[in-house]
């Protein structure tokens, strides 16, 4: 029987999940693989790195208007239930005369591309109102400066394990420069972030 994110603290208030590693619905991707087409049903499955099923539901789409997911929860403390979730559907219109599909979040209404499992009753809803954050919002500033650095160093890596100060064959080379300063910087920002750690430490044991 579908199951939908009962290893992810259903139910428990006061903290906020990621939304690394939250059940989440692209409805980018349900595009793409062309599972928005009325009449299909089929059942939607989340791993873990390690292959072991985290979640699973039923998905139903009986109109273009509408998906209907269908999965159990187990509410902290209770019992497992069986859980319908019905997802409206919308589209905006793109250029040349295409259109571009969105969730409408069974909550708040509010359009959105992902939704994710999580709100109130066991039910999916927008990031907002299944009270999902990105990890990046709990980092500290020597965190977001060291994953900047990360970022700009993969950037020159091109493929290869890690970067050795060599420019990237068929990068040019204000391009490199350009970037090789920007990691400089930060490497300077994250000395001062070290040096006035420090100094707050210092201060608290005086």
């Amino acid at each position: 029987m579908p199951r939908g994110g009962t290893r992810y603290g259903a139910g428990r208030p006061g903290w906020h999940r990621k939304a690394e590693v939250s059940l989440s619905l692209d409805v980018r991707r349900l595009a793409r693989m062309d599972y928005l087409r009325p009449g299909t049903s089929y059942g939607w499955t989340w791993r873990d790195s390690y292959g072991d099923v985290v979640g699973r539901l039923g998905v139903n789409v009986p109109d273009p208007f509408h998906l209907l997911l269908s999965y159990r929860w187990t509410p902290y403390g209770g019992d497992s239930q069986h859980v319908f979730c019905n997802v409206p559907l919308c589209r905006t219109p793109c250029n040349y005369g295409a259109s571009r599909v969105w969730f409408r979040c069974p909550r708040c209404d509010q359009r959105c591309a992902l939704i994710y499992f999580g709100a109130p009753g066991g039910q999916y809803g927008c990031r907002k109102c299944a009270r999902v954050a990105y990890t990046s919002q709990s980092e500290n500033r020597m965190d977001r400066l060291y994953r900047k650095q990360q970022k700009l160093q993969k950037r020159l890596a091109r493929g290869t394990e890690e970067w050795n100060w060599q420019k990237p064959k068929g990068m040019h080379r204000s391009h490199y420069e350009r970037v090789v300063a920007e990691i400089l910087a930060v490497e300077d920002a994250c000395d001062l972030e070290f040096v006035w750690r420090v100094a707050q430490m210092t201060s608290l044991t005086d």
